[in-house]
């Protein structure tokens, strides 16, 4: 009786497949890192990003969580007009800011409160249509 694990393998199947769009279901088959409807989240935990660098396509939602219990912020680098390019303000215990990257381009970031705490977010350019 194969039965049951034929079932089990059509589930996993398909709880793996649902909500996708038809061309994302064959993942292997698709280019990553790709843009998604869904924000990606990077954690600020044990005064630490994680991931520390993240590679995205333009037009992603980051959204960027404080699992500490210290206050921190998410803020680039590079300036533009002397100001950061983005800059989440202060971020308590539990709260979310999200962003998203329109150009490509390499995004270092860090916490205005402890500088060691650094990031890198990689915005690679949305594929051509073909």
């Amino acid at each position: 009786m194969h039965r049951p694990a034929l079932t089990v393998a059509a589930l996993a199947f398909a709880v793996c497949t649902v909500g996708l769009p038809a061309s994302s279901a064959h993942a292997a088959d698709s280019p990553a890192p790709a843009t998604s409807s869904a924000p990606i989240v990077v954690h600020t935990k044990d005064f630490a990003y994680a991931p520390v660098t993240l590679t995205i396509r333009v037009g992603t939602a980051v959204t960027f969580v404080n699992d500490d219990d210290a206050a921190h912020t998410v803020t680039a680098v590079d300036l533009a007009n002397g100001n950061p390019i983005f800059n989440s303000g202060n971020m308590e215990k539990g709260a979310k800011w999200t962003y998203t990257f329109k150009k490509a381009g390499t995004y270092a970031y860090a916490c205005a409160y402890h500088a060691f705490m650094k990031g890198t977010i990689v915005v690679q350019p949305a594929p051509s249509a073909t």
